[in-house]
Parts: C-alpha cells; structure tokens; sequence
C-alpha cells in the first residue's frame, strides 16, 4: 500500500531519494502552513503560526518507508507526524518526520547544497 511523504531537507533532493527510495515516485511540491524550517545540523520542522515551509511530495512504499525509518533515525532521532494535505482539490494524509530534540546548528555547506538543489 501506497503513502504519502511529505519531505523537507535533504529527501527533497530527487537524486538522493532515488538511492534510498527507488520505488518513490514524486507527486509534486507543496508548502506546508504553520510550520518552520530549522537546523540542528541538519533540517527540521516545528509548528510555528504564520511560517511557511516547502516540501516535496512522494508516494513510497513500505519498504521505501523501512529505508526512510533507518536513514531518519526512526524513532531515536526522528518521530512520525501526520498532517492533513490537499492535493489536486482532494483532502489527504502524508507523513513526516519531525525531530525529537536538539540544539538549533547550522548545517554543513554540503548539506545545504543538497537541499538547494
């Protein structure tokens, strides 16, 4: 079954998730409301009214989302968060992971690279 992930930081790089995730499949780009990017060395998301935040939308697989939980650090680092979306006119659920704790840092230049790319 199908899910959808709703990526931030590096895992919107298309090159990237194709290593981790070659099953994906890019569904579009978004921006999520009320939420903020931040860095604790690497990019993170926090509820924060009136802020913006892009995203990129992919359809994974179970075992897309298996290779994600290793990558993110599932459930040490990262935890899993449901926000409701809409795409194409329709209400749906995509999953994101959002950081457990940590203090604010800047991310390598390599890492910001790859999230601007």
């Amino acid at each position: 079954m199908k899910k959808i992930y709703i990526a931030y930081g590096s895992n919107m790089n298309k090159e990237q998730m194709a290593r981790r995730c070659p099953k994906a499949t890019p569904i579009g780009k978004q921006t999520l409301q009320d939420y903020k990017l931040e860095f604790r060395g690497v990019a993170n998301i926090i509820k924060c009214k009136g802020e913006t935040t892009p995203v990129a939308l992919w359809s994974i697989t179970e075992t897309c989302e298996r290779s994600l939980d290793r990558y993110e650090g599932y459930p040490r680092l990262y935890r899993k968060e449901y926000i409701k979306l809409k795409i194409n006119g329709r209400e749906v659920i995509g999953m994101v992971y959002v950081m457990n704790k940590g203090e604010i840092a800047p991310p390598s230049d390599y890492y910001y690279n790859v999230i601007k790319q």
